[in-house]
């Protein structure tokens, strides 16, 4: 009974949905640039005082990561720019869409760390997280004549996940149905295109997470960008998009590793495992450096019943 009430309530919710997806499809581009980080910040002090939910979800997950080294003071204000870095991100989601050319070019840079891996005859994966706006990179990517692939999570909501995916492939990121992906992205590479992951968030095994070690946490994250990457001999390519003070947004790298060649016979499960590894130290890296710029407020770590994890590991 209450599984039928629940789906009916979703039922009744989607077109309203669907109608405000729209009309803040049509707003949104319109506002100003200050107007939008006004709404962003507003909507992280929002959520920091009124979602409880939230704000306990991401003090959870900063109690676990960073102990006693911070404050409570500290890690109230991570918790509030988080909100409003994701409020941005979403908003630019949209204010991209018009205009986006110009807007990009103005609002957007390009460390020069990066400008080696915008050639066309060269394949890469390029490996982001939610940290910052993950959402831009692919657009300033399309602006370069650069098209990146990348499998998108779906919204329930199936008319809002059909926007949203319309309004992605504009800006000239192609998005990979789930089934029969990773047949895709192999023959992209092998032909020198370019493949995206954002690879920081639990994913279970039987969707092909591996257990690894994630700040500080035993975490199954997926293996495929890895395995890709092996398999292609394609270089794994780390791209962040981190704000700044004046509204804009600085895409920089931290480097990049090249997997060993292929050879049958060898472990490439073992192989992919430590790649796999070596790519979320990356990330973890990133975080720690611009923590305040991350999604923190996301169950990244999950128990499985039996088995046994540290005293620190968070507790939803």
């Amino acid at each position: 009974m209450a599984s039928r009430l629940k789906k009916m309530r979703r039922a009744l919710r989607r077109p309203f949905e669907s109608g405000g997806y729209r009309l803040a499809g049509w707003l949104i581009p319109r506002l100003p640039r200050s107007a939008l980080l006004a709404l962003a910040r507003g909507a992280g002090k929002w959520m920091s005082r009124f979602s409880p939910r939230l704000k306990k979800l991401g003090m959870t997950n900063l109690d676990a990561v960073f102990g006693d080294t911070k404050t409570p003071e500290e890690k109230t204000e991570i918790l509030q720019t988080s909100f409003s870095t994701f409020a941005l991100t979403m908003l630019d989601l949209l204010w991209f869409t018009r205009h986006t050319s110009e807007r990009i070019q103005k609002y957007v840079h390009l460390d020069p760390s990066l400008e080696q891996f915008f050639v066309h005859d060269k394949g890469f994966v390029c490996i982001t997280a939610h940290l910052g706006n993950w959402e831009v990179i692919s657009q300033i990517a399309a602006l370069q004549g650069i098209e990146i692939a990348a499998i998108a999570a779906t919204i329930k909501n199936k008319a809002v996940n059909q926007l949203l995916i319309q309004q992605r492939e504009k800006s000239g990121q192609t998005i990979i149905p789930r089934e029969g992906a990773l047949r895709t992205l192999i023959s992209r590479l092998r032909k020198n295109g370019k493949v995206a992951f954002l690879l920081d968030q639990n994913t279970p095994e039987k969707q092909g997470g591996i257990e690894i070690s994630f700040m500080g946490f035993p975490t199954p994250i997926s293996s495929a960008p890895a395995m890709l990457a092996y398999r292609t001999g394609s270089e794994i390519v780390f791209g962040f998009c981190t704000p700044q003070s004046d509204g804009s947004y600085l895409i920089n790298s931290p480097g990049s590793i090249q997997p060993p060649p292929f050879e049958k016979g060898k472990d490439a499960e073992e192989i992919t495992r430590k790649l796999t590894q070596e790519i979320v130290e990356q990330i973890e890296a990133e975080i720690r450096r611009h923590p305040q710029h991350w999604l923190w407020a996301y169950k990244h770590w999950r128990r499985k019943p039996q088995k046994e994890y540290p005293a620190n590991y968070p507790r939803y």
